[in-house]
């Protein structure tokens, strides 16, 4: 029966690889992949155990520079691509440019648009009335950046 280990320990680490190139983290799951690899490898090398303490690092170094290198180069950006294909942007690419009204919210003003977004202005005009046309310009740390007129 131990001769399924090391199966069931690539298969585990082909899995996590997948899940990692349809997801845009970069964390454990890739890194317990690149673990079960290497000690996929050292079971078969079955080296004594004070080979295999080494052979397990070195494995680990060389899978995971393999995994960063080729996969997440060649195999995770077409895929991410091919995925991302006519999803919408993100609000602070859709934001620039776009045109809503101001909001005078409890003395704060706040720029509206896409129907019910409300976003703090970085810059709001001194003669800020509810209800304004505005344009915005950019984002910066999260407040829109009017455009002057």
């Amino acid at each position: 029966m131990s001769w399924l280990i090391p199966e069931w320990l690539l298969a585990l680490a082909l899995t996590l690889f997948v899940i990692d190139l349809f997801t845009d983290e970069e964390g454990i799951v890739s890194w317990i992949g690149v673990g079960a690899v290497a000690g996929w490898a050292t079971w078969r090398i079955g080296a004594p155990l004070a080979w295999s303490i080494l052979i397990f690092i070195g494995a680990f170094l060389l899978s995971g520079a393999a995994w960063y290198w080729l996969f997440r180069s060649f195999i995770g950006k077409p895929v991410r691509r091919i995925m991302q294909k006519g999803a919408p942007n993100e609000a602070i690419v859709a934001l620039r440019g776009a045109k809503g009204t101001l909001r005078v919210i409890n003395g704060k003003v706040m720029f509206r648009w896409n129907g019910d977004e409300l976003w703090p202005v970085a810059n709001p005009p001194a003669d800020a009335v509810d209800g304004t046309a505005a344009e915005a310009a950019d984002m910066k740390d999260g407040e829109v950046v009017l455009k002057s007129s």
